[in-house]
């Protein structure tokens, strides 16, 4: 059976997920600190307007990053053990809920400044600061189901593995746990263009280049 072009197209959702996510982290910029008081939160968010568009961002990143997990548990049951694919893509579906209620914190906390209640507002931005436990979860999943299933499959090039690996592990180590957060979107947009090239191949019946067994 043909492969639709739409279908084709599906794995660079995860580049346009890293296009997004850039934009939203410029866009929201430095929050506050867990010790700002509530006046100093309310003059944060009283533009309005930019903070938005980070928390429309943040949404869309979401949206596609679930198609592109979606094309890639594909890939992952079709080249190794099911099971894990499963589970890289509950990781997935556990980090695109994290990114959910970042954008709902930064929400609630829009209509705090709006409101002008800085007791609220103070304490909604703890609970801001503090509300990664999820992505961190989903981050860490993805990432070291993807380098297991890789490592042992073969499934995509042999250096996804090691950076998903190293990533994996980077994302439940503490503070440093920040440059797994901040590389994700490159090793999404990455991956992306791997799925793709494979899905391209396999659309004009030409075998993958076998980048796999490659070194590295």
């Amino acid at each position: 059976m043909g492969t639709s072009r739409l279908e084709r197209l599906a794995p660079l959702a995860g580049v346009v997920f890293g296009v997004v996510f850039v934009v939203a982290l410029l866009t929201l910029g430095d929050t506050p600190d867990t010790d700002a008081s509530g006046a100093e939160v309310i003059s944060h968010y009283d533009d309005s307007g930019e903070v938005l568009l980070g928390v429309l961002a943040l949404l869309l990143c979401g949206v596609l990053f679930l198609f592109f997990a979606g094309v890639l548990r594909a890939r992952l049951r079709a080249n190794g053990p099911e099971w894990l694919a499963s589970v890289a893509f509950g990781g997935a579906v556990t980090y695109a809920v994290g990114l959910g209620i970042f954008a709902m914190s930064q929400f609630a906390l829009l209509d705090a400044s709006d409101l002008e209640q800085p007791e609220v507002a103070q304490a909604l931005n703890i609970l801001d600061n503090d509300n990664f436990a999820p992505t961190v979860i989903g981050l860490a999943v993805v990432l070291l189901a993807t380098a297991w299933h890789v490592l042992a499959s073969r499934s995509l090039p042999v250096w996804v593995g090691w950076v998903s690996l190293v990533l994996g592990v980077l994302a439940v180590a503490g503070p440093l746990g920040f440059f797994a957060f901040l590389g994700f979107p490159l090793w999404v947009a990455a991956v992306a263009v791997v799925l793709f090239i494979g899905a391209r191949a396999d659309a004009i019946g030409a075998p993958a280049p076998d980048t796999a067994r490659l070194p590295g």
